[in-house]
């Protein structure tokens, strides 16, 4: 069975950069009672690192790992927060939940590893961790997403009018170019002066079948040599804006389901078939609604997020612990 990566620390601080000192079992924060480790910093945003070190190096690098430590703190800090006010709340079943933290145990081992919890647990060994340490940690993620559902997201209300004004208020974001959906033929031009008359002919002859009701997309798949052959010669929808003038000219004066003449273009043949067009203009209120929904939504839950942190950092103890190492 292929192992599942239940922790990245241990692979992550084995690779974090040659020559750099890493503390795993330094403070990086006090939360009230509590603390935040370097390690535990470390552990949550080594998937991030590699990522950043394609990108950056040097002097920027080492800023952006020191941005992605702070921002790692900071979200366990506000883990911590979130944990201490489900504690506090006698409203929450407890014991509900600790009963769902059991069954999600069980189907994650029951997905993971097919029910064999002997084969978990030596994968939890490997990677130094001890099941009541990871059981823990389960807990502790359920637990706030569970609380972020309640707090964020059963709050998050977005009315049909917000998303019809976003809609009218940037017409220009919601406009679009000229569009067409099209199909073409493509013969290529030969190589010497008897290939190249044999080639026109055979676009020519293709036109001819077109023109006498030959279906366009079965002549692509047997005649085109475009890389949209075997779709029948399908481009898709394309901005008119896009394409060659020698392409974009006769579309043009072409009706829906009409064929273009034979046009030439770097001296290859090309027939061209107009399947619909979408003129200039403002996009259907339908076809971006949900995605205007989507994104007031993304907008309405980093507010309601902000606010709901704001407040369980209002009444705490936070003493932020800077080290040289990041």
């Amino acid at each position: 069975m292929k192992k599942w990566a239940i922790i990245l620390a241990a692979c992550y601080v084995a690779g974090w950069a040659a020559g750099e000192t890493v503390t795993l079992d330094g403070v990086a924060a006090y939360v009230n009672g509590d603390v935040v480790t370097e390690g535990e910093v470390r552990e949550a945003m080594a998937p991030l690192v590699p990522q950043l070190r394609q990108v950056y190096e040097g002097a920027e690098l080492s800023a952006k790992i020191k941005e992605a430590h702070d921002e790692a703190r900071d979200d366990l800090i506000n883990a911590k927060l979130i944990l201490k006010s489900f504690d506090a709340d006698a409203k929450i079943n407890k014991d509900g939940i600790e009963k769902y933290v059991e069954k999600k145990v069980g189907e994650f081992i029951q997905d993971r590893f097919g029910g064999d919890r002997q084969e978990f647990l030596k994968v939890l060994r490997e990677e130094h961790l001890s099941m009541e340490e990871w059981r823990r940690r389960m807990r502790e993620r359920i637990i706030v997403g569970m609380m972020k559902s309640r707090e964020v997201d059963a709050k998050v209300a977005v009315s049909p009018r917000d998303v019809r004004r976003v809609y009218e208020d940037n017409s220009k974001k919601y406009s679009r170019d000229e569009r067409v959906r099209i199909r073409v033929i493509l013969v290529r031009n030969g190589t010497n002066t008897a290939d190249r008359a044999a080639r026109e002919t055979t676009a020519k002859a293709t036109l001819s079948k077109l023109q006498a009701g030959g279906d366009f997309a079965e002549l692509a798949r047997t005649i085109s040599e475009d890389s949209k052959a075997s779709v029948g010669g399908d481009w898709g929808w394309v901005d008119a804006r896009d394409l060659r003038p020698e392409l974009a000219k006769p579309l043009d004066s072409l009706k829906k389901g009409a064929v273009s003449g034979l046009l030439r273009m770097d001296d290859d043949f090309y027939l061209v078939k107009l399947e619909e067009r979408q003129e200039a203009g403002l996009m259907p209120f339908d076809e971006v609604r949900s995605s205007i929904e989507k994104e007031l939504r993304r907008k309405e839950i980093r507010r309601l997020s902000a606010l709901w942190i704001e407040r369980l950092r209002k009444d705490a103890y936070i003493k932020l612990v800077e080290s040289s190492d990041t």
